[in-house]
């Protein structure tokens, strides 16, 4: 299927918001999806309207409830600052650099065990509204995560790798234990 097939397949509510856009993203650029819990109960709509209030200039491209519906705030062609700052050493072990592209504006140094910043140029971020160690993700929610995976590759018609934050970032809470398999082919375990 097209990508617009594919995105016509699933239930997503555009709210783009400006400050969540930090550049422009090549299709040339994506590797990686990383994947987020919100570790909240709050719906995708009401995650999104937090991070526009808190000013931190943080977001993820999507947002998916539990009931597989699905709020985009950043194009696909834009950088979002969701997987922050990563361990020192993840640039090169991801294959990313911390280039121009991005305005890093909100961003804050986290110290020199965190100093490599390359994975918001090179990747889309998916969160998802789960607490971790709260129970399994509904079937709902992870076809439709599934569906969005095969929708964002067939946009940059690549295979994206998947990984969960605390890949880029050791200790961080977001993304559940428990494994994940996408049909697509994709699979994360933690």
């Amino acid at each position: 299927l097209s990508p617009g097939e594919l995105r016509a397949k699933l239930d997503i509510t555009e709210d783009y918001r400006d400050e969540f856009a930090h550049g422009r993203k090549g299709k040339k650029y994506q590797k990686y999806l990383v994947l987020h819990d919100t570790e909240s109960t709050k719906s995708a709509e009401e995650v999104v309207e937090w991070w526009a209030s808190n000013g931190n200039l943080t977001a993820a491209h999507f947002v998916v409830n539990k009931d597989g519906s699905i709020v985009q705030c950043v194009g696909l062609n834009k950088i979002a600052h969701h997987a922050g700052y990563g361990d020192t050493g993840n640039n090169e072990k991801y294959g990313v650099e911390d280039e121009s592209r991005d305005d890093r504006l909100g961003t804050q140094s986290q110290g020199s065990a965190f100093a490599d910043y390359g994975m918001n140029s090179y990747s889309i971020g998916i969160e998802m509204v789960h607490v971790g160690g709260e129970g399994d993700y509904p079937e709902e929610q992870l076809e439709a995560v599934d569906d969005l995976i095969a929708y964002i590759d067939a946009y940059y018609g690549t295979e994206s790798t998947i990984i969960d934050h605390k890949a880029w970032r050791t200790g961080n809470s977001d993304t559940s234990s428990l494994t994940l398999i996408t049909s697509s082919g994709g699979s994360l375990t933690n």
